[in-house]
């Protein structure tokens, strides 16, 4: 009779032990989960610099074709846009083994004025301008470097 009864307890014993260990993994396969779908929802790549409880800014621009022939200056320095050329010389730095430095550097650069996105993942790099003319990402490439930041030239 008692060799039933410790069998009988063993098997409850076991079956809860069970029970416990599959309430557990799936509780934490949940969290681990939602963790990563709630990021993957609420990020874009390359989305402009945001804090964390700021609310987004947007910026109103006309199409693209009504800035042919017209010259812009950003920073003292002259730009010319037209519907043949392509954004292909991108001015960034970086990069940064954390996003949260990428973010302090962002928020320096932009309180200087220049236009700041940050990348996702890592390594993080901050994108400040994007130029169809060579010459004018080198301008601001020297711009950055007399400020102290490691600036490069990204050609797509």
């Amino acid at each position: 009779m008692e060799k039933r009864q410790v069998k009988a307890l063993t098997t409850l014993l076991t079956k809860v032990a069970g029970l416990v260990f599959f309430a557990f993994l799936a509780i934490s396969l949940g969290v681990i989960f939602g963790t990563l779908f709630k990021d993957w929802v609420h990020e874009e790549p390359f989305s402009p610099v945001q804090g964390l409880n700021e609310p987004l800014q947007t910026a109103d621009l006309p199409p693209l074709g009504d800035f042919v022939d017209q010259t812009f200056s950003a920073s003292g320095h002259e730009a010319q846009i037209s519907n043949e050329t392509a954004v292909t010389y991108k001015v960034r730095i970086g990069p940064f083994q954390s996003r949260e430095q990428a973010l302090s550097t962002a928020d320096i650069l932009g309180a200087q004025g220049y236009p700041v996105y940050v990348s996702k993942g890592i390594p993080c790099y901050i994108q400040v301008g994007a130029f169809a003319n060579p010459v004018n990402a080198d301008k601001l490439k020297a711009e950055l470097g007399t400020k102290g930041f490691n600036a490069f030239i990204h050609q797509e």
